[in-house]
């Protein structure tokens, strides 16, 4: 048997390729599916069927452009017939046997995989679990139903899954960074059903109403992408268009209309040294970038990505597309010399280090973008709090006073600083640290 996880730290996803005797299942295939061929590659593997645990609200599937590639048969949960799955199908390759459990409460047609090695045993080795039990936390149940429904029903699949041995193997469809989990949600890629239903609180609780208080206080934002990923998966899933190399005269296009915005994935000090003017900074290094743009662009606005090199251009577009941002017009390789070659305005930008904000707080009115339980963790006092999934809104609400922009580490800010400043904003990113490093120069950031 192999098995082989792979991860999209990005949105904090994990898909699966398994099998035996040189025949392969893909399991959740996000639409990275280069890496999936060369895992088949590299095992020696013919990909026989791709399996969907579920209708993903919070990436879109590969699967499409997997099966186009490799002739694989596709097994869906929310469908009926021979391409459909239902609790107790069971599908088998070489001597792994792979057995459909019916998992519902993230969504409705939600199933679990249990993972059986018959050349060792008839009981399962492992679960692939999707989106049910997470690794120190359960799925949100709050995107496909009512909250209260989604719970009970999650609150039933857990109690099942925690039936199988202690020794069985857990290895969910999401780790930390995901927004399909809670604030226990861990970036432990694995664990043990047995350890899960010891140190899991979510897994100790008996009563009803204290186990969807537990499952839903403190979760984090509704992505605003979730309708339009749930739509595209639901789908018949076709291949993806690659975004193109845009050549000089689309790009002078480009420029030239004040709709299309200019994504910037280089990372921040290298953007505000020199950068397309009213450009928006998105650098690589962060997580859940998709998702960030989401909250601030309609799913439709024209798009440009740029970056120094073709493959981070193709990287910080793979992300959008993952989330259904299906506006990018193409890529710009060649960083701002080539937008200045095509005829675009370049300036500069510094940021304000801690140190000198720490001295010159007055002249400016400090925006939190951080989410909502950094900021209840602790806060610069009299500051403005303005997380991703308000800071459309909050923008017009915003003094005319300079802004410094501020997160624990500095991505967020500088995609959110270099926006406010699109929108018109006198707006510098906090650089050298974050809120908390604030501390450190006299100035107690902490208020609840």
């Amino acid at each position: 048997m192999f098995f082989h996880q792979l991860l999209d730290p990005d949105l904090g996803c994990a898909s699966y390729v398994l099998g035996c005797h040189g025949r392969a299942v893909v399991v959740d295939p996000g639409i990275d599916t280069d890496r999936y061929l060369k895992c088949l590659q590299q095992v020696g593997a013919t990909l026989d069927t791709i399996v969907e645990t579920h209708t993903h609200a919070d990436h879109v599937s590969g699967r499409g452009e997997l099966a186009a590639a490799t002739g694989a048969r596709v097994r869906l949960p929310w469908v009926n017939g021979p391409e459909g799955l239902a609790a107790g199908d069971t599908i088998s390759v070489g001597q792994v046997r792979i057995e459909v459990i019916a998992a519902p409460g993230h969504r409705p047609e939600h199933i679990a995989l249990g993972v059986i090695d018959t050349d060792r045993s008839e009981d399962p080795w492992l679960i692939l679990s999707g989106d049910s039990l997470l690794v120190g936390d359960l799925a949100r149940p709050d995107l496909a139903v009512d909250p209260q429904d989604g719970a009970k029903a999650l609150r039933e699949t857990i109690s099942r899954l925690c039936e199988l041995g202690d020794c069985v193997e857990l290895w969910p469809g999401h780790v930390g960074g995901s927004l399909c989990g809670g604030a226990g949600l861990s970036p432990k890629t694995s664990s043990t059903i047995g350890y899960e239903r010891s140190a899991n609180p979510l897994t100790r609780s008996r009563d009803g109403e204290e186990f969807a208080r537990l499952l839903l206080d403190g979760l984090p934002p509704r992505p605003p992408t979730v309708e339009r990923v749930v739509a595209r998966n639901a789908a018949t899933s076709a291949p993806a268009a690659v975004a193109r190399v845009l050549g000089i005269e689309d790009l002078q296009a480009a420029l030239e209309s004040p709709e299309t915005v200019f994504l910037d994935g280089r990372p921040a000090d290298r953007f505000e040294a020199a950068h397309l003017i009213g450009s928006v900074n998105l650098p690589l290094s962060g997580t859940g970038l998709g998702t960030r743009v989401a909250w601030l662009l309609d799913p439709e606005t024209p798009i440009v990505v740029c970056a120094d090199r073709e493959e981070e251009c193709a990287e910080l577009a793979r992300r959008l597309r993952a989330v259904a941002i299906d506006g990018v017009l193409g890529i710009a390789p060649g960083g701002v010399a080539r937008l200045r070659e095509c005829g675009g305005e370049i300036g500069s930008e510094a940021g304000i280090a801690v140190a000198d904000l720490a001295r010159r707080l007055t002249d400016f009115t400090v925006v939190d973008v951080r989410g909502q339980r950094e900021w209840d963790a602790g806060h610069l006092v009299g500051s403005v709090h303005l997380p991703p999934e308000r800071l459309r809104e909050g923008a017009d609400l915003l003094p005319g006073t300079p802004l410094a922009v501020a997160c624990a580490t500095g991505n967020r800010a500088a995609f959110a600083a270099s926006w406010l400043r699109r929108q018109g904003h006198s707006a510098v990113r906090l650089t050298g640290g974050g809120i908390s490093d604030l501390a450190a120069h006299e100035i107690d950031p902490i208020g609840r």
